[in-house]
């Protein structure tokens, strides 16, 4: 008989038993990201301490107020964040096994220890300037005794007695702001606030005064990124833009009492005539239900009375006449039969008010000019149609003579290109033309064209346009005696000039 070693099976149980006991479990961690941002604007904190209870590790935020604990045991943590210039501030989270947790921290200035910075000082320009540019440099001083703080400003300006404000600069770093295209003769207000972490100081008022706008006798237009913006000048190299819109703004013509600009604006959907002041202030829409239309966009045109208080304009087969706050419209004359009307011009002569239009036919070559009355009845015809394109058109001073453009090359192509267009001036009394662009008084140089010709005030000169007939090159603006001697640049890059 066999008898089991009962020992032997005992201490394995024992055995067994024992390593079940010890058996090592796995220890789980969570993690821990947070921001630390300014309680006032959301704006990032950077640099701040941050601690734990129970602790971890003593950390930073990194330049987006950004920080990590990963690894940590789980439970429920105090977080404190904190930096110079703001008070302490805690928050509470809990980490759970194998999550991590998000928190934020909100630091608010530390206002018991901030001391406020000094109040604005020391402006240039000096109170009460006067005479000054349009476009000038604000500076002024303040300072902060706290270390660390960096000061920022606003900036505030005013006209109308301080009614019509605009915060200009908000938040700025520097003592400094540059204005520009400030409206000529206006009295402005301006105020500086200073500011650090945690408190604002306000600046005294100051004022200055922008000079009156120069008497110009030169508008114009020029591309500027693609689109036209009107210039005013006076033919001794200063120069200002008074038209700063997203649309295209050209053609400008000076009232004949010179306190008013016409022009055309595309910045809505169809073209349109709006007027301003000499100094660009106060642009206003003119035609609304009736736009200015015709053949092109860029050959459209106008005319103010001689009383410059009415423009007369065309809408494609038709004349109309507004006042110049857009009301009183009425039509004044009808192109002929499959024409439509391309340039315009009004004078009141010794026979009365005239108006001389160029009309077009099927092709911007096509051209017509006609002598009418204010009723619309056509008088006479001083131009009939020849080949090459025809444009310009202008009254002189008394009436008693017309200019006009003409490409003499005869050239015809569907782009409406012109080769050699020169400038002539019609005698209406006794029906002589001259050119003034010919080769007898050494005029234009070959290969390009002479264009948007007009009188001088005093009907001395005539100021033009001159540009290679390659349809790509600048345009140049020129001037030249009466009889075409004397052509010598005015303007480069500019073009549809006017002279009053």
């Amino acid at each position: 008989m066999k008898f089991l070693n009962i020992p032997i099976l005992l201490l394995g149980f024992l055995l067994m038993s024992s390593c079940r006991e010890d058996r090592i479990q796995p220890t789980l961690f969570g993690s821990m990201v947070g921001t630390v941002i300014r309680d006032a604007d959301n704006v990032a904190v950077n640099n701040a301490i941050i601690s734990t209870t129970p602790p971890t590790s003593l950390i930073l935020t990194d330049e987006f107020g950004r920080f990590a604990l990963n690894d940590i045991e789980p439970g429920t943590y105090t977080i404190r964040a904190e930096k110079e210039g703001f008070s302490p501030e805690v928050e509470s989270i809990t980490v759970f096994e194998e999550k991590t947790a998000n928190v934020i921290v909100k630091l608010s200035p530390d206002t018991l220890s901030n001391v406020a910075p000094s109040a604005p000082s020391s402006p240039v320009p000096a109170d009460n300037s006067m005479d000054l540019e349009i476009d000038l440099r604000l500076e002024w001083t303040a300072s902060d005794s706290d270390r660390n703080d960096e000061l920022r400003y606003d900036v505030l300006l005013c006209t109308g007695n301080q009614t019509n404000c605009e915060l200009v600069a908000i938040d700025i770093t520097d003592d400094t702001l540059r204005l520009r295209n400030l409206v000529h003769n206006t009295v402005y207000f301006w105020q500086v606030v200073a500011k650090d972490k945690a408190t604002e100081v306000y600046g005294n008022i100051w004022s200055f005064q922008t000079k009156k706008f120069p008497n110009h006798r030169f508008v114009y237009t020029k591309l500027k990124e693609g689109k036209y913006a009107i210039f005013s000048a006076d033919g001794e190299g200063e120069e200002i833009q008074l038209t700063f819109n997203n649309g295209s703004n050209y053609r400008p013509r000076i009232s004949p009492d010179r306190q008013k600009i016409a022009y055309i604006s595309n910045i809505g959907i169809e073209p349109h005539l709006f007027v301003m002041n000499r100094d660009g202030s106060n642009q206003m829409q003119v035609t609304k239900d009736v736009p200015i239309d015709g053949f092109n966009n860029f050959d459209l045109d106008f005319t103010w009375s001689p009383v410059s208080s009415q423009l007369l304009y065309m809408n494609n087969n038709k004349l109309y006449l507004v006042n110049i706050n857009g009301t009183a419209l009425r039509e004044i004359a009808e192109a002929p039969e499959g024409h439509t009307f391309a340039e315009i011009d009004w004078m009141f002569t010794d026979l009365g008010n005239r108006i001389v239009a160029r009309v077009t036919g099927t092709t911007i070559y096509e051209s017509d000019i006609f002598i009418l009355d204010m009723q619309g009845n056509y008088l006479r015809q001083i131009f009939t149609d020849i080949p090459g394109r025809t444009g310009g058109l202008q009254f002189s001073i008394d009436g008693r003579f017309v200019l006009y453009t003409h490409d003499v090359s005869e050239f015809e192509n569907a782009a409406g290109r012109q080769l050699d267009t020169h400038i002539f001036v019609k005698n209406l009394e006794n029906n002589v033309t001259f050119d003034l662009s010919g080769i007898d008084f050494r005029g234009k140089e070959a290969g390009t064209n002479d264009l948007d010709p007009r009188f001088s005030p005093d009907g001395a000169r005539i100021i033009f346009v001159n540009t290679n007939n390659d349809g790509i090159s600048s345009r140049n603006i020129m001037t030249m005696d009466i009889d075409g001697r004397n052509r010598t640049v005015l303007f480069e890059g500019a073009e549809m000039p006017d002279w009053r």
